[in-house]
Protein backbone atom coordinates (compact mmCIF):
# COMPACT_ATOMS: atom_id res chain seq x y z
CA UNK A 1 0.00 0.00 0.00
CA UNK A 2 2.90 2.72 0.46
CA UNK A 3 4.07 4.54 -2.29
CA UNK A 4 7.49 4.06 -3.54
CA UNK A 5 8.03 7.91 -2.29
CA UNK A 6 6.67 7.84 0.84
CA UNK A 7 8.70 8.67 3.49
CA UNK A 8 7.10 6.65 6.19
CA UNK A 9 9.29 4.19 8.11
CA UNK A 10 7.25 2.05 9.56
CA UNK A 11 9.61 0.68 11.92
CA UNK A 12 10.27 3.71 13.79
CA UNK A 13 7.81 6.96 13.25
CA UNK A 14 5.99 6.67 15.65
CA UNK A 15 1.61 7.16 15.02
CA UNK A 16 -0.62 8.65 17.46
CA UNK A 17 -4.25 7.90 17.34
CA UNK A 18 -7.09 9.59 19.34
CA UNK A 19 -10.31 8.66 20.49
CA UNK A 20 -8.63 4.79 19.58
CA UNK A 21 -11.36 2.81 21.12
CA UNK A 22 -14.42 4.30 19.16
CA UNK A 23 -15.53 3.30 15.81
CA UNK A 24 -13.65 5.31 12.90
CA UNK A 25 -10.21 3.91 15.06
CA UNK A 26 -11.75 0.31 15.50
CA UNK A 27 -12.18 0.30 11.29
CA UNK A 28 -8.90 2.21 10.70
CA UNK A 29 -6.33 -0.32 12.61
CA UNK A 30 -6.90 -3.54 11.22
CA UNK A 31 -5.04 -1.69 8.20
CA UNK A 32 -2.42 -0.62 10.21
CA UNK A 33 -1.41 -2.86 12.85
CA UNK A 34 0.56 -5.38 11.18
CA UNK A 35 2.93 -2.71 9.43
CA UNK A 36 3.42 -0.04 11.66
CA UNK A 37 5.13 -0.94 14.70
CA UNK A 38 4.92 1.99 16.81
CA UNK A 39 2.00 2.86 17.43
CA UNK A 40 0.23 5.22 20.70
CA UNK A 41 -3.38 4.82 21.15
CA UNK A 42 -5.53 7.64 23.29
CA UNK A 43 -8.76 6.74 24.98
CA UNK A 44 -10.98 7.87 27.75
CA UNK A 45 -12.24 5.65 29.95
CA UNK A 46 -10.49 3.12 32.11
CA UNK A 47 -12.64 0.36 30.19
CA UNK A 48 -11.84 1.89 26.44
CA UNK A 49 -7.74 1.49 27.90
CA UNK A 50 -8.38 -1.91 29.44
CA UNK A 51 -9.54 -3.28 26.07
CA UNK A 52 -6.52 -1.37 23.61
CA UNK A 53 -4.07 -2.63 25.88
CA UNK A 54 -5.71 -6.28 25.63
CA UNK A 55 -6.50 -6.41 22.12
CA UNK A 56 -3.42 -4.28 20.91
CA UNK A 57 -0.63 -5.39 23.32
CA UNK A 58 2.09 -4.08 21.47
CA UNK A 59 0.75 -0.41 21.57
CA UNK A 60 1.59 2.02 23.71
CA UNK A 61 -1.85 3.20 25.04
CA UNK A 62 -2.46 6.58 27.19
CA UNK A 63 -6.05 7.36 28.92
CA UNK A 64 -6.22 10.79 29.45
CA UNK A 65 -8.99 14.12 28.46
CA UNK A 66 -8.10 15.88 25.58
CA UNK A 67 -9.65 18.38 27.27
CA UNK A 68 -7.05 19.00 29.35
CA UNK A 69 -4.57 22.24 27.94
CA UNK A 70 -1.37 20.06 28.09
CA UNK A 71 -2.28 17.21 27.28
CA UNK A 72 -1.47 17.23 23.56
CA UNK A 73 2.14 18.11 24.27
CA UNK A 74 2.22 14.44 26.50
CA UNK A 75 -0.01 12.56 23.74
CA UNK A 76 2.23 13.98 20.86
CA UNK A 77 5.71 13.57 22.71
CA UNK A 78 8.50 12.03 19.96
CA UNK A 79 5.25 11.47 17.17
CA UNK A 80 6.19 11.71 13.95
CA UNK A 81 1.95 11.57 12.72
CA UNK A 82 -1.16 11.78 14.69
CA UNK A 83 -4.56 10.86 13.15
CA UNK A 84 -6.63 13.34 15.19
CA UNK A 85 -10.10 12.00 15.88
CA UNK A 86 -12.21 14.42 18.35
CA UNK A 87 -14.90 13.00 20.88
CA UNK A 88 -18.09 14.19 18.55
CA UNK A 89 -19.89 17.19 20.64
CA UNK A 90 -18.11 17.43 23.08
CA UNK A 91 -17.47 20.79 25.23
CA UNK A 92 -14.94 23.51 23.70
CA UNK A 93 -14.35 20.90 20.70
CA UNK A 94 -12.21 23.68 18.56
CA UNK A 95 -10.45 24.32 21.18
CA UNK A 96 -8.85 20.93 21.78
CA UNK A 97 -8.38 20.93 17.83
CA UNK A 98 -6.36 23.86 18.43
CA UNK A 99 -4.47 22.62 21.36
CA UNK A 100 -3.44 19.54 19.13
CA UNK A 101 -2.31 21.96 16.30
CA UNK A 102 0.17 23.98 18.78
CA UNK A 103 1.60 20.42 20.01
CA UNK A 104 2.29 19.36 16.73
CA UNK A 105 3.59 22.82 15.74
CA UNK A 106 6.25 22.19 18.83
CA UNK A 107 7.06 18.76 18.11
CA UNK A 108 7.76 19.59 14.21
CA UNK A 109 9.86 22.28 15.46
CA UNK A 110 12.15 19.54 17.31
CA UNK A 111 12.45 17.95 13.77
CA UNK A 112 10.34 14.49 14.80
CA UNK A 113 6.12 15.52 13.29
CA UNK A 114 5.71 15.04 9.80
CA UNK A 115 1.92 14.75 9.20
CA UNK A 116 -1.26 15.86 10.87
CA UNK A 117 -4.44 13.32 9.71
CA UNK A 118 -7.30 15.69 11.13
CA UNK A 119 -11.10 13.34 10.97
CA UNK A 120 -13.54 16.45 10.15
CA UNK A 121 -16.51 16.38 9.30
CA UNK A 122 -18.24 16.45 5.57
CA UNK A 123 -19.05 20.03 4.28
CA UNK A 124 -17.74 22.23 7.45
CA UNK A 125 -18.94 25.14 5.49
CA UNK A 126 -22.69 24.42 6.68
CA UNK A 127 -22.04 26.55 10.02
CA UNK A 128 -25.46 26.67 11.20
CA UNK A 129 -24.73 23.36 12.87
CA UNK A 130 -22.28 24.18 15.76
CA UNK A 131 -20.57 20.79 15.19
CA UNK A 132 -19.59 21.58 11.82
CA UNK A 133 -18.38 25.72 12.20
CA UNK A 134 -16.15 24.38 15.02
CA UNK A 135 -14.89 21.74 12.43
CA UNK A 136 -14.29 24.68 10.43
CA UNK A 137 -12.35 26.48 12.57
CA UNK A 138 -10.12 23.60 13.19
CA UNK A 139 -9.19 23.40 9.68
CA UNK A 140 -8.95 26.92 9.35
CA UNK A 141 -6.24 26.93 11.87
CA UNK A 142 -4.87 23.87 10.78
CA UNK A 143 -4.35 25.30 7.29
CA UNK A 144 -2.53 28.11 8.75
CA UNK A 145 -0.27 26.09 11.12
CA UNK A 146 2.86 25.20 8.59
CA UNK A 147 2.52 21.95 9.11
CA UNK A 148 1.77 18.66 6.45
CA UNK A 149 -1.78 18.11 6.71
CA UNK A 150 -4.86 16.03 5.07
CA UNK A 151 -8.39 16.49 6.37
CA UNK A 152 -10.73 13.26 6.11
CA UNK A 153 -14.43 14.76 5.79
CA UNK A 154 -16.80 11.82 7.01
CA UNK A 155 -20.85 12.24 6.13
CA UNK A 156 -23.21 10.43 7.98
CA UNK A 157 -21.85 6.78 8.71
CA UNK A 158 -23.98 3.52 7.79
CA UNK A 159 -23.14 2.00 11.04
CA UNK A 160 -25.86 4.39 12.56
CA UNK A 161 -28.78 2.46 11.70
CA UNK A 162 -30.10 0.20 14.35
CA UNK A 163 -30.27 -3.38 11.54
CA UNK A 164 -29.85 -5.94 14.85
CA UNK A 165 -33.07 -4.85 16.70
CA UNK A 166 -34.96 -4.71 12.87
CA UNK A 167 -33.83 -8.21 13.06
CA UNK A 168 -35.24 -9.00 16.74
CA UNK A 169 -38.25 -7.51 16.90
CA UNK A 170 -41.54 -9.25 15.47
CA UNK A 171 -42.85 -6.33 13.76
CA UNK A 172 -40.37 -3.68 13.57
CA UNK A 173 -40.87 -0.14 14.25
CA UNK A 174 -37.48 2.21 13.09
CA UNK A 175 -37.93 5.81 14.97
CA UNK A 176 -36.53 8.56 12.59
CA UNK A 177 -34.77 11.17 14.70
CA UNK A 178 -35.76 13.96 11.27
CA UNK A 179 -38.24 14.04 8.58
CA UNK A 180 -37.19 10.38 6.69
CA UNK A 181 -38.31 12.08 3.51
CA UNK A 182 -34.93 14.16 3.62
CA UNK A 183 -32.05 12.59 2.22
CA UNK A 184 -28.31 11.72 3.30
CA UNK A 185 -25.43 10.57 1.68
CA UNK A 186 -23.76 8.10 3.77
CA UNK A 187 -19.82 6.50 4.52
CA UNK A 188 -19.06 2.78 5.41
CA UNK A 189 -16.53 2.75 8.16
CA UNK A 190 -14.87 -0.02 6.06
CA UNK A 191 -14.40 2.57 3.73
CA UNK A 192 -12.94 5.28 5.86
CA UNK A 193 -10.28 2.85 7.54
CA UNK A 194 -9.39 1.56 4.19
CA UNK A 195 -9.42 5.65 2.91
CA UNK A 196 -7.37 6.45 6.11
CA UNK A 197 -4.46 3.81 5.87
CA UNK A 198 -3.53 4.77 2.53
CA UNK A 199 -3.33 8.17 3.74
CA UNK A 200 -0.74 7.64 6.22
CA UNK A 201 1.20 5.13 4.37
CA UNK A 202 1.51 7.25 1.41
CA UNK A 203 1.97 10.25 3.68
CA UNK A 204 3.26 13.54 1.02
CA UNK A 205 1.10 12.29 -1.68
CA UNK A 206 -1.98 13.64 0.28
CA UNK A 207 -0.28 16.62 1.60
CA UNK A 208 -2.81 19.56 2.43
CA UNK A 209 -5.64 17.76 0.66
CA UNK A 210 -9.17 17.81 1.61
CA UNK A 211 -11.12 14.75 1.02
CA UNK A 212 -14.99 14.78 1.52
CA UNK A 213 -15.93 10.91 1.72
CA UNK A 214 -19.02 9.45 1.08
CA UNK A 215 -19.62 5.68 0.21
CA UNK A 216 -23.09 6.44 -1.04
CA UNK A 217 -26.26 7.80 -1.58
CA UNK A 218 -28.47 10.11 -1.33
CA UNK A 219 -30.91 8.38 -0.03
CA UNK A 220 -33.71 8.93 2.38
CA UNK A 221 -34.84 6.72 5.03
CA UNK A 222 -38.10 5.36 3.48
CA UNK A 223 -35.85 4.16 0.92
CA UNK A 224 -33.39 2.61 3.49
CA UNK A 225 -36.09 0.90 5.35
CA UNK A 226 -37.97 -0.22 2.27
CA UNK A 227 -34.28 -2.24 1.17
CA UNK A 228 -33.68 -3.45 5.05
CA UNK A 229 -37.83 -4.87 5.15
CA UNK A 230 -36.93 -6.63 1.42
CA UNK A 231 -33.84 -8.21 3.13
CA UNK A 232 -35.29 -9.20 6.17
CA UNK A 233 -38.52 -10.23 5.12
CA UNK A 234 -40.52 -7.90 7.42
CA UNK A 235 -42.08 -4.53 6.87
CA UNK A 236 -40.49 -1.93 8.80
CA UNK A 237 -42.77 0.47 10.28
CA UNK A 238 -41.30 3.75 10.29
CA UNK A 239 -42.57 6.64 12.68
CA UNK A 240 -40.40 10.18 13.37
CA UNK A 241 -40.04 10.85 17.20
CA UNK A 242 -40.62 14.54 18.16
CA UNK A 243 -37.75 16.79 18.18
CA UNK A 244 -37.50 16.47 21.99
CA UNK A 245 -37.18 12.95 21.78
CA UNK A 246 -34.73 13.17 19.07
CA UNK A 247 -32.62 15.34 21.17
CA UNK A 248 -32.84 13.91 24.59
CA UNK A 249 -32.27 10.33 22.71
CA UNK A 250 -29.11 11.62 21.32
CA UNK A 251 -27.66 13.10 24.51
CA UNK A 252 -28.56 9.80 26.20
CA UNK A 253 -26.46 8.12 23.89
CA UNK A 254 -23.40 10.17 23.58
CA UNK A 255 -23.31 10.87 26.95
CA UNK A 256 -25.20 8.62 29.00
CA UNK A 257 -26.99 11.75 30.64
CA UNK A 258 -28.89 14.79 30.06
CA UNK A 259 -26.82 16.55 32.21
CA UNK A 260 -24.50 17.58 30.13
CA UNK A 261 -22.92 21.43 29.58
CA UNK A 262 -24.87 23.55 27.43
CA UNK A 263 -22.35 24.25 24.52
CA UNK A 264 -23.14 20.29 23.69
CA UNK A 265 -26.73 20.54 24.57
CA UNK A 266 -26.83 23.69 21.57
CA UNK A 267 -24.95 21.35 19.33
CA UNK A 268 -27.18 18.85 19.10
CA UNK A 269 -30.56 20.65 18.72
CA UNK A 270 -28.77 22.75 15.90
CA UNK A 271 -27.36 19.66 13.98
CA UNK A 272 -31.18 17.73 14.10
CA UNK A 273 -32.47 20.81 13.23
CA UNK A 274 -30.96 21.05 10.57
CA UNK A 275 -31.32 17.63 9.23
CA UNK A 276 -34.66 17.63 9.77
CA UNK A 277 -34.49 19.71 6.73
CA UNK A 278 -31.28 19.68 4.85
CA UNK A 279 -29.67 16.37 5.17
CA UNK A 280 -26.19 15.89 4.34
CA UNK A 281 -25.72 15.34 0.85
CA UNK A 282 -21.85 14.52 -1.13
CA UNK A 283 -20.58 13.10 -3.49
CA UNK A 284 -18.59 9.62 -4.02
CA UNK A 285 -16.25 10.20 -6.45
CA UNK A 286 -13.64 11.31 -4.16
CA UNK A 287 -13.90 8.37 -2.31
CA UNK A 288 -14.46 5.84 -5.41
CA UNK A 289 -10.24 7.61 -6.39
CA UNK A 290 -8.90 6.80 -3.19
CA UNK A 291 -10.18 3.56 -2.71
CA UNK A 292 -9.25 2.63 -6.41
CA UNK A 293 -13.01 0.85 -6.49
CA UNK A 294 -16.24 1.63 -6.35
CA UNK A 295 -17.54 2.15 -2.30
CA UNK A 296 -19.39 0.16 -0.47
CA UNK A 297 -23.04 1.09 -1.17
CA UNK A 298 -25.74 0.91 1.42
CA UNK A 299 -27.27 -2.67 -0.02
CA UNK A 300 -23.84 -4.11 0.27
CA UNK A 301 -23.09 -2.76 3.62
CA UNK A 302 -26.75 -3.92 4.77
CA UNK A 303 -26.34 -7.44 4.11
CA UNK A 304 -22.75 -7.59 5.39
CA UNK A 305 -24.31 -6.37 8.70
CA UNK A 306 -27.45 -8.90 8.43
CA UNK A 307 -24.67 -11.77 7.91
CA UNK A 308 -22.90 -11.00 10.57
CA UNK A 309 -25.44 -10.58 12.96
CA UNK A 310 -27.06 -14.04 11.73
CA UNK A 311 -22.83 -15.54 12.40
CA UNK A 312 -22.78 -14.54 16.00
CA UNK A 313 -26.36 -15.86 17.14
CA UNK A 314 -25.93 -19.45 15.78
Amino acid sequence: MTSSTSSVDHDNDLLVITCASGKQATALLPYLVKQWRRLRLVCHSPTSEERLKKQYPEAEVIRTDLGLPKEPERILKDAAVIYHVEPPFAHRQAVMGFNMIDAARKVAKEGTFKHFVYASVLNTQLRKMIHHDQRLQVEEYLMESELNYTILQSTHFMFLFPVAPMLAQENPVYMANWNPNVPFSFLALSDLGEVGAKVLNEREKHYAAQYPLVSDGPLNYHQICSMVSQEIGKPIQLKQKSYEESVQGFLMRLFGSLDVDPESIDAVERILLYYNRHGLIGSSNVCEWLLGRKPTTWLDWMREEIAQIKQNHQ
